[in-house]
C-alpha cells in the first residue's frame, strides 16, 4: 500500500469558520424567520434571561452559562466523531482518542486505525448534522433562538471537517484514511 499525506491548515479553516458562520446565519436565521414569521423572532428578555438580573453577578452568570453549553457543545462534537468511526472501526472504542491541538486552541477527535473513505467521511460529517443542522432545524418549533444559535455557531465549526470532506471527494471509495497522528489532516492509503 502507497501512503500518501494531505494535511488542512488552520488558519484556512478558522477562515472558512467565519465565512461559515455568516453564510449558516443567514440561512438558518431566514429559515427560522420563514417557519416562526416576524412575531417569532421577538426576544422576550424578561422570561429569556431572567437569571441574575437584578443582581451585580447576573452578566457574569450569563457568561458562564454561555461558556459552559459552548464547552458541552464542543466535547459533544468531538464525542459524535468518536462514536462514528467506533462504529468503523475494527478495534471500536480502543481506537478513538481525544484531546486538544493547544497552539490553534483546537479539540480533536482522533481515529488511530485507517477507516474506508466513506466511513470516514460519515464520521467527518455527523457532528455537522447532529450538533449544528439538527438544533437550527427544531429551533423555530420550541420557539428557541438560543438552540438557533448554537446550532449555527457548530455550523461554523464543522468548517474544518468539510474541508476534510471535500478534499476526499475524489478519492477512491475503496482507499483507507487515517487521521494525522500530530497535524490537522489525514494519510490516504491507496493499493499500488
Amino acid at each position: 500500500m502507497r501512503e500518501r499525506k494531505e494535511t488542512i491548515s488552520i488558519v484556512k479553516a478558522n477562515y472558512w469558520a467565519v465565512a461559515l458562520l455568516f453564510a449558516g446565519a443567514i440561512v438558518s436565521c431566514l429559515y427560522y424567520f420563514i417557519i416562526r414569521g416576524a412575531e417569532g423572532c421577538k426576544v422576550d428578555v424578561q422570561s429569556g434571561f431572567e437569571i441574575g438580573t437584578s443582581q451585580w453577578y447576573g452578566p457574569l452568570v450569563g457568561v458562564l452559562i454561555f461558556l459552559v453549553i459552548m464547552l458541552g457543545g464542543t466535547v459533544f462534537h468531538e464525542l459524535v466523531h468518536g462514536c462514528v468511526w467506533a462504529h468503523y472501526a475494527k478495534q471500536g472504542w480502543k481506537s478513538i482518542s481525544f484531546g486538544v491541538m493547544w497552539k490553534y486552541l483546537a479539540p480533536y477527535c482522533h481515529c488511530s486505525e485507517p477507516l474506508l473513505v466513506p466511513h470516514y467521511r460519515r464520521g467527518a460529517l455527523a457532528p455537522l448534522f447532529v450538533v449544528g443542522i439538527l438544533p437550527v432545524l427544531l429551533s423555530p418549533f420550541f420557539h428557541s433562538l438560543a438552540l438557533l444559535f448554537f446550532g449555527i455557531f457548530f455550523i461554523s465549526g464543522a468548517s474544518g471537517d468539510l474541508m476534510v470532506v471535500w478534499r476526499l471527494r475524489k478519492e477512491d471509495p475503496a482507499n483507507k484514511v487515517l487521521d494525522h497522528p500530530s497535524e490537522a489532516g489525514y494519510l490516504v492509503y491507496e493499493e499500488e
